[in-house]
């Protein structure tokens, strides 16, 4: 329902000024290409951690699309009950999870498939003198972003097998955090995802002079993983969609390719991608070095191969930790092709 504006003493005219300004904040030129001039339109919600990953997303929000209409709503999540809260609560329409978490509450009912996965840099980030040629000869204290039995801690299980060595194990509230710590000389190594990895050894280097300890990008995770499992790519994480946004494909299609135009703007133009994330996500934007962020390496697929290999990953995480992923093994169901 609309109401009209009269100006005073003449019913029936509208205010010019009025007008001029309502259109001036409904038309507000883009600064990237896909916004519109649009109101009421639907609004889909999507959420994600403060990863490299996440930055497309960031950009999008507030802004407005056709084809189809829709608005898209852009808020963080900082830990992984967050997000679970969040998705069981329908407060989200999609979010980077976890595949293991999507798995999770595909098995527990809710309305779950993953449209695109990550193939996300993950490091052994090391003290200088603690670094090792393989997670066998890592001693000393490790950090984990998260609690126990979160995905840094299930990756790094799975890549071990059944005889994992003799170092402490210690759980952070973040990767900030672990960072932090890191810098502190209160742990040996840590488990980072980008940009926390680079930032954690940039820092290093910027507090050399204040007794920080070197840092070192010791162990890629991917490479680990391909080589422990036959050359097999590793999708930790993913972008999943849950109820009714489920029911309009032609939406999900647009959010993609969205994403992958945002993927090649980040490349092109890092400082105006990071200005227009920073602020919807500060906890990202915290992140960044001279208005760019660290590490921006972004993988994403929805290879129908990259599915299977997804199914592969959530096995072996089953294997050690049934609950993790809900019990089981998703069915095909599980993901939404797009294409």
């Amino acid at each position: 329902m609309t109401h009209a504006v009269r100006t005073p003493g003449r019913p029936g005219v509208f205010s010019s000024r009025f007008l001029f300004l309502m259109l001036a904040a409904l038309c507000v030129a883009a600064a990237w290409p896909g916004r519109t001039c649009a109101a009421n339109r639907p609004v889909i919600k999507i959420s994600g951690p403060p990863v490299a990953e996440s930055l497309p997303f960031a950009m999008m929000s507030g802004m407005t699309f056709d084809d189809p209409a829709m608005t898209v709503q852009f808020t963080p999540w900082h830990s992984p009950d967050q997000i679970r809260a969040m998705i069981a609560g329908g407060q989200v329409d999609g979010a980077i999870v976890t595949t293991a978490s999507a798995s999770l509450f595909y098995h527990k009912g809710v309305h779950t498939k993953l449209a695109a996965l990550f193939e996300t840099p993950l490091w052994i980030i090391s003290t200088a003198e603690s670094a090792g040629t393989c997670l066998e000869d890592l001693g000393g204290t490790i950090l984990f972003p998260f609690g126990h039995k979160e995905m840094p801690e299930l990756l790094f299980n799975a890549l071990l097998g059944p005889e994992p060595p003799k170092i402490t194990r210690h759980h952070t509230g973040g990767a900030l955090e672990a960072v932090n710590l890191l810098i502190l000389g209160k742990g040996h190594h840590a488990l980072l995802a980008e940009p926390a990895a680079t930032l954690a050894v940039m820092r290093s280097k910027e507090m050399a002079d204040k007794g920080a300890p070197p840092l070192t990008k010791n162990l890629d995770l991917r490479t680990l993983w391909k080589k422990k499992f036959d050359g097999k790519p590793l999708y930790v994480s993913g972008f999943a969609l849950f109820g009714d946004a489920l029911d309009n494909p032609a939406m999900v299609r647009r959010i993609l390719e969205e994403y992958d135009r945002g993927v090649e703007r980040i490349a092109a133009h890092p400082e105006q991608a990071m200005a227009m994330a920073d602020n919807s996500f500060p906890a990202l934007a915290a992140q960044s070095k001279n208005g760019t962020l660290p590490g921006v390496d972004i993988h994403v697929t929805s290879d129908p191969q990259a599915f299977s290999d997804t199914l592969f990953f959530l096995d072996q995480l089953s294997r050690q930790a049934p609950r993790a992923t809900g019990g089981g093994l998703p069915e095909n169901d599980f993901f939404l092709v797009t294409q």
